[in-house]
């Protein structure tokens, strides 16, 4: 984990409280990563409970953060670092290596738990995917093994 902060990875554990696996990803070789920075909103495809915020007094505006954001969602602004929330998908990535410790993490207002494990997961997909109705619908084609 410490050598994986140091080298600017971002954590990507499965998406349940009960994770089946956890990645160290960095922003150049990940598939997940380079495709989601293509996007012009990446914060609307990665879940994460948090957002990266910089206390303008203390940031020196070295860039350093600037570097390792693997999503390009800080950028220099009025004397301090700005984060462009569409773009923060909230890794953190940014934070250790500030030297005046003006990034931070911070929880966003909306946060959610994560399903329990993976079972539920896809079952919440499903759900708002299909709704309560439609999930039923498929599910009950598969257990009666017809092709949906």
């Amino acid at each position: 984990m410490d050598q994986a902060e140091r080298d600017g990875m971002v954590l990507q554990p499965s998406n349940a409280r009960d994770p089946v696996f956890i990645c160290f990803c960095c922003g150049c070789c990940c598939g997940l990563l380079r495709t989601a920075k293509q996007f012009p909103r990446p914060a609307e495809y990665l879940q994460s409970n948090y957002r990266a915020v910089v206390d303008t007094e203390l940031c020196s505006e070295c860039g350093t953060c600037h570097d390792r954001c693997p999503m390009e969602a800080l950028h220099s602004g009025d004397g301090a670092t700005a984060v462009d929330l569409d773009r923060c998908i909230g890794c953190g990535a940014c934070v250790p290596t500030c030297p005046t410790d003006a990034m931070t993490l911070r929880a966003k207002p909306e946060a959610s738990a994560p399903p329990k494990d993976l079972k539920a997961l896809y079952g919440r997909i499903m759900t708002e995917r299909f709704g309560w109705l439609g999930a039923a619908k498929r599910v009950g084609k598969v257990l009666l093994g017809r092709r949906i």
